[in-house]
């Protein structure tokens, strides 16, 4: 399978087709008509046969002006054009009476259509603007554009005798000339001839519904007893009935015209005529005659897009050459809103006649270049049995102009363009307007084609003939045993090419000069390896040389020796010789009619190249040409710490991660290569591709290997490594390795990454490439330290109150709390570091008291520390005090040593870390650091000694923490730091003064349980006095009497209550029921 890809790789180059063809845009020849005249409007070429063989082209100039005899000025006209070098063309003398009460020809567009019935046949030429009046002079005179046409002779004469000759082609004159009927008939805005007939469109008719009338005039089918022949017309050439029209008003049927017999079944004559405005889109109908002189609509092909033009031009053609014609329809205002496509063709591929379920092929223009304005049977430009397109798009390249040349196939035409031809070259604008083709005008049987414009200027383009070069090649071998030398002390073998040529038709024999080359081993070198053979004769990989062909029965050979050369490390590819050869241009020679002959082209679509291969005998391997190798491969990611390789860690996912510090920059990729049970694998390799940043450093053995030793090369940016693993890599074969990588210019906003890596082989194996995977975390190089000065204070003295306090030395202690900033530059990566410094203290107890006051904050550094907010520093706005630093660090020790026997005489006291005390509001500050490394910053603070007597006076010692901690200023997420946080401790205990009158809790309860005991004590001996005993006798029980005292009634005074009066109660000891008492 590896061979055959490698021989198909290196044919693909050899086939592939270049974008030209075989006309000449250089030897072209131009005809430019009067200015303002819009000559080149229309145009094709015809064969005269009487009284001289010649070849015209033929132009119509709509607006040339009028002949000597006519009245009016501006008539339009029809020019004959010689084939020669010349650029000028004579004008057609025709038409040149005009009757002024009859009609008016001033304007009537003479030229707009014309066409040719071929060789030694008529040509008609219509007016569609012809204007015939009645009852001129008068109130009530009448103008009616019907149009026109003539008909010549094959010498473009009138022939008197002839039933056709003449201008008495105006079908619409004489009927209705209302506006609904053939008032505007507009007849010869498009004409065709197919077989004896002349198909005619009239777009004007019916209120712009329009018409196509099919006729003839030939007296000789009468002496054929052929007397019921026509004419045929939609709407019925009887009738004239417009709702026989198959597409409704403002429809313009008749606007392009063409014709055929093989496009419906039965080989019937069918006109295809275009409506470009029917329902807003477009239509194209097919129509057939029938014995009652109608045409009738068999098929329509609606537009598809509003406003598309479909059916603008129509063109038929056999396309796949399958006796089917053809149908092409332009569409030159297609657009898509979301597409650079302005102008389609639609192709319709003839289905032996059935055309309703036919899909077509639509080839697009670019945008607002009119792509399908004129479309065009060209022939069979290039003689390769299949008919061919031109598609004109006159507004592309800017308004220049293009030509767009397709070619016809076995199954379609082929979509994408084999010749562009552009008006810029001829510097004319509106290029492609008009076309012409299927006419050899310079007798070497390829068919040529004519360009008109809006410009006045018509191109004229030859075909060139087109060649096959038919390269053979042999060699003396066809398989190379590197153990047999065959040449002294090397390996040879010989080459022979022939070569010949091939072309249509079979007759044409030119000379042809061709340069050849043979190339040795040429894929080797397309791969970028050196080839393994050279060419004795030149002692190099290429031979070059010519050799000439009289015609195209001779046959030219070369023989060349080559040599293979010696310690080969590929012996698994075949060794390619490719041959391959060009035509030379030959000196210009004149034809009959005396233009320069053009020189032949080769066939961009058939090689001119030929390629042979010699293969290996091949030592390890079950078949001798091929070896199947087994070849597998794991990897493992690794981080190197020391001279030790560590596996990587996987997060939640299960991926990969690699921690990224200071002491692990280097990733080692651990690969496990094996060849079990498998032939020899030739020219074994990894090839391996890094992302950004990651760089190869080099490569380590597990084991040391001496068959098969790993050496690996490094691509220019780092990023990419080959490592050759063995040739071959013997059967069972085991190769473990690490590959090691640099992190040294990795970026921090690196998230993860990923290695791919291929391993290769010249054995037939398929192996698939291999990804590894991991995130990538940076450990900053970042910390912070901080200390404390003194590590330890004690307060004392008397409760002060906040009002009171008016310098710093009133609140207590002076405690230093210093923090460092630690940065190990240029050891990570190379990117500025921005951080913020948080620093919290224990500022307030749950009671809402001072614990630690802020007086200052000072910074050291490379750059200015600031620290927020300023309310947090000195609050109160104390006084500061100046002193030296080692004052109250002796004062410190000095009452260190006084109390601290007395402080370890209460050994029972409680410690209390304050910090962590529920309740605790703390203090922060925010600093932002703009230089990392050296920065220093110092908090100068007070303990608060009245807050500490109140509250912590029993507490043996408290501690209080103060926290600094680090925060990376970044939106990336995967920098993390080792130790952003430290804690800074201060003892704080009592002096030995306040903590002497401390009670301590064991004094208390040892009170406690003695005063139990005594209470205890006195309640046993009253009970055992008998003091706790009751009485037993019942008159020791008192006796009373009942008193009642009267109720006093509530007396009013001008209803309002009396106030009171104190009044005396008398005791009553007897008393009446009807009495109230209380």
């Amino acid at each position: 399978m590896l061979l055959q890809a490698q021989a198909a790789l290196l044919l693909l180059h050899v086939l592939e087709p270049v974008l030209a063809f075989n006309l000449d845009p250089q030897n072209t020849l131009r005809k430019d008509g009067d200015p303002g005249t819009l000559f080149g409007l229309s145009l094709t070429f015809h064969q005269q046969l009487r009284p001289d063989h010649k070849v015209l082209l033929l132009i119509g100039a709509p607006k040339a002006k009028a002949l000597g005899s006519q009245k009016s000025k501006v008539t339009g006209g029809l020019y004959k054009c010689e084939i020669s070098m010349s650029n000028t063309c004579e004008r057609v003398e025709f038409d040149n009476e005009e009757d002024p009460k009859r009609e008016s020809k001033e304007d009537q567009w003479m030229g707009v259509t014309v066409q040719s019935q071929g060789p030694g046949g008529k040509i008609v030429t219509c007016a569609h603007r012809y204007e015939r009046r009645t009852t001129v002079g008068h109130t009530n005179e009448l103008h009616s554009i019907i149009g026109r046409c003539y008909v010549l002779s094959q010498d473009l004469t009138v022939d008197p005798n002839a039933d056709e000759d003449g201008g008495n082609w105006n079908f619409c004159d004489g009927r209705d000339r209302s506006h609904e009927k053939f008032g505007y008939c507009q007849q010869g805005m498009a004409a065709a001839f197919v077989s004896h007939y002349l198909v005619f469109g009239a777009p004007g008719t019916f209120n712009w519904r329009g018409v196509v009338r099919m006729e003839h005039r030939n007296n000789t089918l009468i002496d054929m007893e052929i007397y019921d022949d026509g004419p045929y017309e939609v709407g019925d050439a009887s009738l004239l009935d417009a709702t026989l029209v198959p597409v409704p008003a403002n429809s313009f049927l008749g606007f392009s015209v063409d014709s055929g017999r093989h496009i419906l079944p039965g080989g019937v004559v069918t006109v295809v005529a275009g409506a470009p405005r029917a329902n807003h889109s477009g239509a194209v109908v097919l129509l057939r005659k029938e014995d009652k002189g109608s045409l009738v609509g068999v098929h329509t092909f609606k537009g598809p897009r509003l406003a598309s033009s479909f059916g603008y031009d129509v063109a038929v053609v056999d396309l796949n050459n399958d006796g089917w014609e053809d149908i092409v329809v332009g569409a030159p205002h297609f657009f898509m809103k979301d597409g650079d496509i302005g102008g389609a063709v639609y192709v319709y591929m003839n289905k032996e006649g059935r055309w309703e379920r036919v899909t077509p092929l639509r080839l697009n223009g670019t945008k607002q270049s009119m792509f399908g304005l004129a479309v065009e049977n060209i022939g069979d430009i290039n003689l390769d049995s299949y008919k061919d397109i031109a598609v004109g798009a006159p507004l592309d390249d800017e308004g220049a102009g293009k030509v767009y040349i397709y070619l016809g196939s076995a199954h379609q035409i082929k979509t994408t363009p084999a010749q562009v031809l552009t008006g810029r070259a001829n510097n004319i604008r509106f290029f492609g307007y008009s076309l012409a083709g299927k006419m050899d005008i310079d007798e070497n049987f390829y068919p040529d084609l004519a360009v008109g414009s809006l410009a006045d200027a018509v191109v004229i383009y030859r075909a060139r003939p087109v060649i096959a070069i038919n390269i053979d090649v042999k060699t003396s071998v066809r398989e190379i045993d590197l153990k047999n030398k065959t040449c002294g002390n090397n390996i040879c073998f010989v080459v022979n090419a022939s070569f010949s040529y091939k072309t249509k038709p079979a007759t044409y024999n030119s000379f042809l000069s061709l340069n050849y080359s043979i190339k040795a081993d040429e894929l080797q070198r397309k791969l970028g390896l050196t080839p393994r053979v050279f060419l004795s004769n030149e002692s190099g990989f290429q031979s070059d040389g010519r050799v000439e062909l009289q015609s195209q029965n001779e046959i030219r050979y070369v023989e060349l020796k080559a040599i293979v050369k010696d310690n080969i490390k590929d012996k698994v590819r075949p060794i390619f010789i490719e041959v391959s050869a060009d035509i030379i241009p030959t000196m210009e020679k004149t034809t009959k009619n005396g233009l320069p002959s053009l020189a032949p082209i080769l066939d961009p679509f058939k090689p001119n190249t030929s390629v042979i291969q010699i293969v290996f005998v091949k030592e390890g391997c079950q078949d001798s040409y091929i070896c199947y190798s087994n070849l597998k491969m794991n990897c493992s990611l690794h981080y190197k710490q020391s001279n030790e390789f560590v596996p990587l860690s996987k997060n939640k996912n299960n991926v990969a991660e690699f921690v990224l510090n200071y002491e692990r920059k280097d990733l080692a990729l651990l690969v496990n290569v094996t060849n079990s049970g498998g032939d020899y694998a030739y020219e074994t390799k990894l090839a391996g591709s890094f992302p950004r940043g990651l760089e190869y450093s080099g490569v380590r053995m597990v084991k040391a290997a001496t068959d098969n030793p790993v050496v690996c090369s490094v691509g220019q940016n780092s990023s990419q490594v080959d490592c050759e693993l063995g040739n071959p890599l013997k059967r069972d074969s085991v190769i473990t390795f690490y590959i090691i990588l640099s992190t040294n210019n990795i970026s921090v906003d690196t998230t993860e990454f990923e290695i791919d890596l291929q391993l290769k082989t010249t054995s037939n194996q398929k192996i698939p490439p291999l990804k590894v995977k991991s995130t990538l975390v940076f450990e900053l190089p970042l910390s912070v330290s901080g200390e404390a000065s003194p590590t330890q204070v004690s307060f004392g003295g008397v409760v002060t109150g906040e009002s009171a306090m008016k310098t710093e030395e009133d609140v207590g202690s002076l405690i230093n709390i210093t923090v460092r900033i630690h940065y190990l530059t240029n050891l990570l990566w190379k990117s500025s570091v921005r951080a913020v410094l948080h620093i919290k203290w224990p500022k307030l107890n749950k009671q809402g008291k001072y614990l630690l006051y802020l007086m200052n904050v000072s910074t050291k550094g490379q750059n200015e520390v600031r620290c927020s907010p300023e309310t947090e520093i000195n609050s109160l706005k104390l006084t500061h005090v100046k002193s030296s630093v080692s004052e109250p660090n002796q004062k410190i020790t000095k009452e260190e040593k006084k109390t601290s026997g007395r402080i370890s005489s209460f050994f029972g006291r409680k410690n209390n870390v304050l910090s962590m005390e529920s309740g605790i509001h703390w203090g922060h500050l925010q600093c932002t650091l703009l230089g990392i490394d050296g920065t220093t910053i110092e908090l100068r603070t007070r303990l608060w000694n009245s807050t500490f007597l109140e509250e912590y006076a029993s507490v043996k010692t408290s501690r209080l923490l103060v926290k600094a901690s680090l925060e990376l200023q970044t939106d990336v997420k995967n920098v993390i730091l080792k130790s952003p946080n430290i804690d800074v401790t201060v003892a704080v205990s009592p002096e030995s003064d306040v903590a002497q009158y401390v009670v301590q809790w064991w004094v208390i309860l040892l009170a406690v349980l003695a005063g139990i005991l005594i209470l205890a004590l006195m309640v046993f001996m009253l009970w055992k006095c008998g003091f706790f005993k009751r009485s037993q006798k019942d008159d020791s029980v008192p006796q009373y009497h009942a008193v009642r005292i009267r109720k006093e009634s509530v007396e009013r005074e001008d209803a309002k209550l009396k106030p009171d009066v104190t009044e005396k109660k008398q005791w009553m000891t007897s008393w009446m029921d009807s009495e109230s008492y209380s």
